[in-house]
């Protein structure tokens, strides 16, 4: 994958995870899973561990996504680095003719 791509991609997840949409959606299964883990009592071990392991899937899932915003700034600035030092370079040789 080339920088533009992931400049493309780290887009699409900034606007994915600034959507209202999913905002409200986080919330309310983050909420959820913690309601069944903090009502869940020592008799029901194996409910409270998967509501665990559901809500840390879904932060797993959440921090890729935010690094994918992280690598498209990154890859983003590469591109303007790189079009910045192209047409210094341009003007170096059209000085030089």
């Amino acid at each position: 994958m080339n920088d533009r791509e992931y400049a493309q991609r780290g887009r699409e997840a900034a606007q994915f995870l600034a959507n209202p949409l999913w905002v409200e959606a986080w919330e309310a299964y983050r909420t959820r899973l913690l309601e069944i883990i903090e009502a869940t009592d020592s008799a029901q071990p194996e409910a409270m561990m998967q509501a665990k392991r559901l809500l840390t899937a879904g932060k797993a899932a959440r921090a890729y996504l935010e690094r994918l915003v992280i690598d498209g700034k990154i890859a983003a600035e590469t591109i303007k680095m790189d079009e910045v030092r192209k047409a210094a370079e341009r003007k170096w040789w059209q000085r030089q003719a």
